[in-house]
């Protein structure tokens, strides 16, 4: 038995072949499909056999007695020749021994809707027997089988992409779940001439491109930081040639749009053609004829056969035969044996010198296999691989094995660009394909930089000369604490630095020649092709390179903290001294604080900008580009930049959180380099990671650095609240107790108030420095990190500290400023209580009145000025807007609830109003219109104390309809101040008698 029937052979008596086993799955899917109930594959085995001979396990009697009961139902059944019966019973097998007549083949009229015409013939086959589950069969299945139609449509759709083409077309056309799953129109939308998405539904285009996906071709969605997704399409090049000869459609756009759009028409055309001599390859007596002849009949030339093999090779990966495995195996070694003909005669003109024979010889080899055979022997055959360089390319190993730093390797660098750019001389004179060209010189400068695979003494000797740098710089002597005066040797630290910087630089000049190899004259590497290959270089280090930054920063960083708080220590006895200075605190001309500050914000702002080489704005002055390291001169840590700080005392340094963004400027600069890889390389995935890092190190450093000076100023001012209002409850129980307010006490009341005062100052001064902090970092944010950490990206971890951070001085600023507030209402409501008597409100009948505001409203209203004057000259003005907003509604409600506390007759509800016009005058000369409107409805309502009992109704309607206490005041609150009219319990009848509108 010859190698064709092969598939054939082997097979027992019982067992199945694979095609015929393929085709009889076909069937069962079709059984399914429509309900039919036995389930497992039919089998050729003969009655009483059993599993371990026909290999189809019989799970129950299934003897003779069905096959009996069959033969008399056919026997039994109408024997005409021409029959009419159901479409349902032909697609389920039941007349799989009859032939369907087409009603163009029949002189009778047309079928019915789902009705077949069959011929039946004489004899009936023999009948093959079904292995069958005891219980799943008769019309208790459906309760215990799981129809095929029951599954998803995208589910029943991916059964096609496991069957052969010819399979495929056949169940997709006579299965009506498939047709209605796959076809746009219903199932009888199969042969109305439409193609693409006009004919198929979603499901159904996806199995098309599913097969266009079998032979090689990539469809895919490409991301990118903070753009959106792109569709991408790969396609062979030996099939892009062959679809731009069939179809006229050239370039990755025009493709992607006809993959999208007819996908079925692609890859039928593609299959058309290739089909045939791919089938020729199932049978040994063929394949040379296929791989000679083309389909008109003339003979294939060397090129032509060799681009029509590595077609049938991209073709063949989708197995759309049953004999795919030996058609496969044959098609493999005669594109084999092709391949190495043609490859030796470009080995011996090479040895020859040939190159004319070389460029013919090319010119085949490019059309299989993308010529990677003829690029392979070119690059093994240059002297710096073969194991005995020429003399000329001594000059380079040598110049690789004195590197040192990186100026010895950009001397190395120049010396490999000469080797590079003769080369490419080399590979355009004997290759005559521009893309096999590029790809010659792409293996030679991958190569370079490759890891040696061999023995040669060139391979990867660009490597090799980074692993010599490497080591170098890690052997760099380093000083400890005693001898570092006397050698002069530099200590960890700086070795890590000059480290890192070094590698930093080399990486930026080996960029450089990359983009120099993209234009070069003769053969030019594209700039990714070049890059790719050069970062390729650097992925084994990059991991302990991220690592060895993140400690640098972090030592640095902890250096910062550390001087800051030596200098902080050594100056704490002026710190004492200035707190000794307190007590004339509110006499500051508050405006010319504020102008200090705002100079020194203005000198920061401007050393930020030399550092960064950025505008005020944020633009970078050099156009938005990166700078490169070019070298590693800087062998020591990085200046540190000296603004001093605006105050003697000032909890917040400015210096140290300059100095951090500037040291966490030079590590992103370092990083950067790293972080220009093409996107779907490792490195660049953790040079972005560590960027991320190190940005969110500095964050958390500087939110440590601010979170304690908020700290003790909280705490400070919560100490002071506390011990003002044990002040307060003194002076109240002594003045319940009728004992004298001594002037001692006066005295110390009048400390505390001077402390306040101080305590405010300092606490607004905080505040300005951490505003000019967090400016600081906003200002580099979106200068030079927002190169690297898309800011919109609410799930980087960077964003999420700079939100904390932003948090973290909000919640300190709102903590501080409520403790503020509080102790200034504590004594404002101190001064009110203390300071206003009864009578004031209730005079005698012989007291003449003066209308002028009494002595607690004064001195109410001067202690506001003072506690807020501050505020006004020192705070911004979102911050003031806040604060005396806040101020002004604490005093309104202060002032209702004083108000209630007394009995108002008629003169003094003209002195309660002369009191209320003075508050009205502060608030409308501090705070918003919203809060002002509080204090209107107020002073309108203090005239119900003036008006005659008859009128005081029509006066609450009349405001109400003007809706002056709406968001103001509840209606409870309102009786409750019209309550304290003296003579309200007689009038009360008058305005509570039938009240609609409180």
């Amino acid at each position: 038995m010859g190698e064709d029937s092969g598939d054939e052979a082997g097979i027992g008596g019982g067992w199945l072949s694979p095609r015929t086993l393929l085709d009889k799955t076909t069937k069962f899917v079709l059984n399914a499909a429509h309900g039919k109930t036995r389930t497992l594959l039919p089998t050729t085995e003969p009655a009483g056999r059993g599993f371990a001979e026909t290999g189809v396990l019989d799970w129950g009697d299934d003897t003779d007695a069905g096959a009996e009961d069959e033969a008399e139902e056919h026997a039994a059944e109408p024997q005409e020749r021409l029959m009419l019966v159901p479409e349902r019973d032909v697609l389920c097998g039941r007349w799989n021994d009859c032939a369907v007549v087409g009603d163009e083949q029949s002189a009778l009229s047309p079928a019915p809707p789902g009705m077949l015409r069959i011929v039946r013939p004489a004899v009936p086959p023999p009948r093959r027997r079904t292995a069958t589950r005891p219980g799943l069969a008769g019309t208790g299945a459906a309760g215990q089988l799981r129809q095929f139609t029951a599954l998803p449509a995208r589910v029943v759709a991916r059964v096609l992409e496991l069957l052969p083409v010819d399979a495929m077309l056949a169940v997709a056309n006579s299965c009506r779940v498939l047709r209605r799953a796959m076809h746009a129109h219903g199932p009888g939308a199969a042969g109305s001439g439409a193609a693409g998405a006009q004919a198929y539904t979603g499901v159904g285009l996806r199995v098309w491109r599913a097969r266009i996906g079998q032979m090689g071709w990539r469809m895919w969605h490409e991301r990118r930081r903070g753009l959106e997704r792109r569709p991408r399409i790969a396609v062979p090049p030996s099939h892009a040639r062959l679809l731009a000869r069939l179809s006229g459609v050239d370039g990755e756009a025009a493709v992607l749009e006809l993959v999208r759009l007819e996908p079925d028409l692609v890859f039928k055309a593609v299959y058309a053609e290739l089909i045939g001599d791919y089938s020729a390859f199932a049978r040994a007596d063929r394949c040379v004829p296929a791989l000679a002849w083309a389909g008109d009949g003339r003979l294939r030339g060397a090129r032509s056969a060799a681009e029509r093999l590595d077609q049938l090779l991209w073709f063949a990966r989708g197995r759309f035969t049953g004999a795919a495995d030996a058609a496969n195996r044959r098609l493999v070694a005669a594109a084999d044996a092709f391949e190495a003909a043609h490859l030796a005669r470009f080995k011996r003109a090479l040895v020859a010198g040939d190159r004319a024979q070389m460029r013919r010889c090319a010119l085949v080899l490019a059309g299989i296999r993308d010529g990677r055979a003829c690029v392979r022997v070119l690059v093994d055959a240059h002297p710096l691989f073969n194991g005995a360089p020429a003399p000329r390319y001594s000059a380079v190993l040598d110049a690789g094995a004195r590197v040192a730093d990186a100026h010895t390797f950009d001397a190395f660098l120049g010396a490999l660009h000469s080797v590079i750019a003769e080369h490419a001389r080399v590979v355009a004179a004997v290759l005559p394909v521009p893309a096999l060209q590029e790809s010659a010189l792409h293996a030679f400068v991958q190569a370079l930089f490759a890891s040696p695979a061999g023995s040669g003494s060139g391979s990867g000797v660009a490597l090799g000369a980074l692993r010599r740098l490497y080591a170098h710089l890690r052997a760099i002597p380093v000083a400890d604490q005693i001898s570092r005066g006397e050698r002069g040797l530099p200590d960890a630290a700086t070795r890590d630095i000059v480290y890192l910087s070094t590698v930093a630089s080399v990486v930026s000049l080996v960029l450089d020649k990359a983009d120099a190899w993209a234009q070069m004259p003769h053969v030019r590497l594209p700039r990714e092709l070049g890059r790719r290959c050069v970062f390729a270089a650097f992925d084994g280090v990059i991991d302990e390179y991220v690592l060895l930054e993140r400690r640098v920063i972090e030592r640095a960083y902890e250096g910062e903290v550390a001087q800051w708080a030596a200098r902080a220590a050594r100056d704490s006895v002026a710190a004492a001294e200035a707190a000794a200075a307190d007590a004339a605190a509110r006499l500051v001309n508050f405006r010319q604080r504020q102008q200090q500050l705002d100079e020194y914000r203005d000198r920061v702002l401007l050393v930020l900008q030399d550092r960064l080489q950025i505008t005020l704005e944020g633009s970078s002055s050099n156009g938005g580009k990166r700078p490169r390291r070019r070298s590693s001169a800087s062998h020591e840590a990085p200046r540190r930049t000296v603004v001093g700080d605006v105050l003697g005392y000032a909890p917040i340094s400015i210096d140290l959180c300059l100095n951090m963004v500037l040291t966490n400027r030079d590590t992103i600069e370092r990083l950067a380099v790293f972080a220009e890889a093409p996107p779907d390389m490792r490195l660049r995935e953790k040079a972005q990671d560590a960027i991320e890092s190190v940005v969110c190190s500095l964050l958390q450093n500087i939110g440590n650095h601010l979170r304690p000076a908020f700290g003790h100023m909280v705490a400070e001012l919560k100490d002071l609240e506390h011990t003002v209002m044990l002040s307060l409850e003194q002076h109240q129980q002594q003045q319940s107790g009728d004992t004298a307010y001594t002037a001692a006490q006066a005295q110390a009341e009048q400390q505390a108030r001077g402390k306040f005062a101080s305590a405010e100052l300092r606490f607004f001064e905080l505040i300005h420095l951490s505003d000019l902090c967090v400016q600081l970092l906003e200002i580099y944010f979106k200068s030079y990190v927002a190169q690297f950490i898309d800011q919109h990206d609410f799930l980087s971890q960077s964003n999420q500290e700079r939100r904390g951070l932003e948090r973290l001085v909000d919640d300190s600023v709102a903590v501080g400023m409520d403790c503020v507030i509080s102790i200034i209402m504590s004594q404002t409501q101190h001064i009110v209580h203390t300071e206003q008597r009864a009578s004031d409100f209730s005079p005698n009948s012989n007291v003449s009145l003066a209308l002028t505001p009494t002595l607690a409203c004064t001195r109410a209203v001067q202690f506001l000025g003072e506690s807020t004057v501050v505020l006004q000259s020192m705070a911004q003005r979102q911050v003031r807007a806040v604060f005396v907003g806040e101020v002004g509604l604490r005093l309104f409600h202060v002032l209702l609830d004083h108000v209630k506390q007394f009995r108002i007759t008629e003169p003094g509800g003209f002195q309660l109003i002369a009191d209320l016009n003075l508050y009205y005058d502060w608030a409308a000369a501090n705070v918003d219109p919203d809060i002002l409107r509080y204090f209107a409805a107020l002073k309108d309502l203090a005239n119900c104390f003036i008006l005659a009992p008859r009128d005081l109704r029509g006066f609450l309607k009349d405001q109400y309809s003007r809706h002056t206490f709406d968001g103001v005041m509840r209606s409870e609150e309102v009786y409750d101040v019209v309550a304290c009219r003296a003579d309200y319990r007689a009038i009360r009848s008058q305005v509570e008698g039938h009240c609609d509108f409180m």
